[in-house]
């Protein structure tokens, strides 16, 4: 399954793949929470994409990241590692069916969430793991 990527700054949420499908964005505690979510979603509208919240912290190496986190919101997925983890993670979310693409949320204040997402996208790209 091809995934969809966004960011979200706090005030803006912008997509940087390229689907005019309708959206309904969701945050969960957990992978099976956010499963329950879209599968819930989709029987009540098979068109619409569940896009998942992910706070995210990335960094060259998961000690850095960890150090930068801080303590995380209990209400929301995150991730905390490197950029190949998190590509890697965004590809098993879309597989899985847990859901059709992700929103990175900043876990960390000024990340770049936008080259971030470039930077997955660069890694998810020649996997044909996007959405179009």
């Amino acid at each position: 399954m091809a995934v969809r990527l966004f960011v979200t700054d706090g005030r803006t949420w912008t997509e940087l793949t390229d689907d005019v499908r309708p959206t309904v964005r969701v945050s969960a505690r957990d992978l099976q929470h956010a499963q329950r979510l879209r599968d819930g979603i989709r029987a009540r509208d098979p068109r619409v994409s569940v896009i998942l919240d992910v706070a995210v912290s990335v960094a060259a190496d998961y000690r850095a990241a960890r150090r930068q986190f801080g303590v995380g919101n209990p209400g929301t997925v995150s991730y905390v590692g490197t950029v190949a983890g998190l590509a890697g993670l965004i590809a098993d979310i879309g597989r899985a069916g847990v859901a059709d693409g992700v929103t990175l949320v900043p876990a960390v204040a000024g990340q770049d969430l936008r080259g971030l997402g470039a930077d997955v996208l660069a890694r998810l790209r020649p996997a044909g793991r996007l959405a179009s």
